[in-house]
């Protein structure tokens, strides 16, 4: 078989390279920065379904017609489409509809445990995530508690959170030093030394995530929610509010039915979609109503 493979510019390579974060003449700088999960966690959406809304649409009307079984999308008018899509998100058609819309985010800035707790406790979806046997994270950040709390705090509480602070900053540097000196041994290498990063180092990763699977992350159709009263749910509860936050800005309609996934009376989301018009719609969403 003829090869038919372009050699790649030397420029080329390491404008990859440093990209991924992989030249070699860049090799990060030790530090040690305690951030609150509020001030650290980052959530883009990457990727997307070219448009959900006809993805949605198609796939739900898959069950009726006739032998002809014709094209419906660009045979029906806005106002139609628009119901077909509402009656897919007040859970009026098969499910598998909502299957059909697929997300890619990309996450940056969480401590690592709550990486391993996404990928363990919510299903149908699926992570590609960066490694620490496989990258320097001599230059990680430490992710530790919010900026916000439940109630005021008493100068007590204040001088308290001042002295856990030093002393987190006292142990994850002394920790970081280690990270260090297992590098610098002959035999040393970042498979060894991530044993002194501890678990709550910054972590990043990407994430695909159906729309079926996003709302249904603490139980079908947002049938479940997240226990603020368990540590780990709460982190993962804030995660998800960016998520949604994310989608939102995207395509407002979904951001609204997203809603489910931390609203306290789900009804009170379904009623909105029900009521939802054609005027409600943003100039954003109603373009992609009306592509072919």
């Amino acid at each position: 078989m003829e090869n038919i493979t372009q050699s790649i510019t030397s420029d080329a390579i390491d404008n990859l390279r440093r990209v991924m974060g992989t030249l070699p003449s860049e090799t990060p700088t030790k530090r040690t920065d305690i951030k609150t999960f509020d001030e650290s966690v980052e959530v883009t959406l990457e990727d997307h379904s070219k448009n959900p809304y006809k993805a949605m649409f198609v796939t739900s009307t898959s069950t009726w017609g006739t032998n002809e079984f014709v094209q419906k999308w660009p045979k029906t008018t806005l106002e139609g489409k628009l119901e077909v899509v509402k009656a897919v998100l007040t859970h009026n058609t098969l499910p598998q509809a909502k299957e059909m819309v697929q997300f890619v985010f990309r996450v940056k800035g969480v401590p690592r445990w709550l990486f391993d707790y996404h990928c363990t406790s919510v299903q149908f979806i699926s992570f590609m995530s960066i490694g620490c046997r496989d990258n320097n994270k001599i230059d990680s950040d430490v992710i530790k508690g919010f900026n916000h709390y439940d109630h005021a705090l008493t100068p007590e509480e204040i001088q308290n959170i001042y002295k856990f602070r030093q002393l987190d900053e006292e142990v994850f540097s002394e920790l970081k030093d280690l990270y260090e000196i297992a590098l610098s041994d002959s035999q040393g290498s970042w498979q060894t030394a991530r044993a002194f990063l501890p678990q709550s180092y910054s972590h990043a990763y990407h994430f695909g995530q159906n729309l079926l699977s996003i709302v249904g992350t603490r139980g079908f159709h947002a049938s479940k929610k997240f226990d603020l009263s368990k540590h780990k749910d709460l982190y993962l509860s804030k995660l998800y509010e960016k998520v949604v936050a994310a989608v939102h800005e995207q395509f407002p309609l979904l951001g609204l039915y997203l809603e489910l996934l931390h609203a306290p009376d789900n009804e009170v989301i379904m009623q909105k979609l029900i009521n939802f018009k054609v005027e409600d719609l943003s100039e954003s969403d109603k373009n992609y109503f009306n592509t072919l």
